[in-house]
This record gives structure tokens, C-alpha cells and sequence, in this order.
């Protein structure tokens, strides 16, 4: 199968939410020795969100740096990395890849896309008190938590 084919199968699967079909889609080419760098870099994606442990994120995270170290300057490869990292929980280096990738590419729609998923900080709950006041970060993770639970039920 075509490289790009394949790619794009592997994306419509991850934007269904099918991470281990994707995987098994992607693994037999990604292992492959001399494979595609998008393509070792989309398995890695994949396989750390079809994988929430740390070893599905070391794979992850050992496959999308393989691909990275073939081609290091390309936007697409800068941004699965970062989603590797975001997924996992580790904003802050999600942050630098992403953001390398946004001085690369800054009108990429897909780069701008994962940039926006780390969102934006709000303003602190209470503006009289510091951001790092325990009462601004319970106010703040609550605030989050309802926005998503009326965004589910919005949804479905």
C-alpha cells in the first residue's frame, strides 16, 4: 500500500477513536527497517493511545523520536510528538514540540489544530488571590470538569 494510503487509513482511525486497529494497520510497515518517518511516527502516536500505560507512552514516545531523528524539521512528526506527550499528561514538553512545530509551519491548519488542543490558561478564579492559591487551582480543575461534563452531554 501507498505511503500516503496508508497514512491517511491510519488517521481516519485515529479520528474514529480505533487506536488498536490503526496500530495493526501501521505496525507491520513502522517495524519495517528504512520505514517511512510519517509512518513510524503515526504507529507511535497510535500505539500510545491505544496504550495508556507507560509502556504503550515509551513506544510511543521511542517510535515518533525515530521518526524525528530521520527528518528533524518536519512540522507533522514535531506535532505526533507533541500529542504523544500531551496524551500522557506531560503538557510541558507537549508544549515545546508543538510549539516548535508552530514556528515551522504557523499556517499548517493540523499544527494549529494540536497547538490549540493544550488550550489557553484562564484567569484565576479570584482575582484578589495569587494563581497558585490552593483555592484558585480547586476553583480552576472544577470549572474544567463541569465545562467537560456539559460538554459530553451536549454532544451525545
Amino acid at each position: 500500500m501507498d505511503v500516503r494510503k496508508l497514512c491517511e487509513q491510519a488517521e481516519a482511525y485515529l479520528k474514529e477513536g480505533a487506536f488498536r486497529q490503526a496500530v495493526t494497520l501501521l505496525k507491520p510497515e513502522a517495524l519495517r527497517p528504512g520505514a517511512a518517518p510519517q509512518v513510524r511516527s503515526l504507529y507511535g502516536l497510535a500505539a500510545a493511545r491505544s496504550d495508556r500505560s507507560f509502556y504503550g507512552f515509551y513506544r510511543g514516545l521511542k517510535r515518533c523520536s525515530e521518526a524525528l531523528q530521520q527528518k528533524p524539521d518536519e512540522p507533522y512528526l514535531l506535532v505526533n510528538l507533541g500529542k504523544v506527550y500531551l496524551y500522557h499528561g506531560l503538557r510541558v514538553k507537549a508544549l515545546e514540540y508543538l510549539d516548535r512545530a508552530m514556528d515551522l509551519a504557523p499556517e499548517d491548519p493540523a499544527v494549529r489544530e494540536a497547538r490549540g488542543l493544550l488550550g489557553f490558561r484562564q484567569r484565576p478564579k479570584l482575582p484578589f488571590l495569587v494563581r497558585e492559591n490552593l483555592l484558585n487551582i480547586l476553583l480552576g480543575k472544577l470549572s474544567v470538569a463541569v465545562k467537560r461534563m456539559f460538554s459530553y452531554f451536549t454532544r451525545t
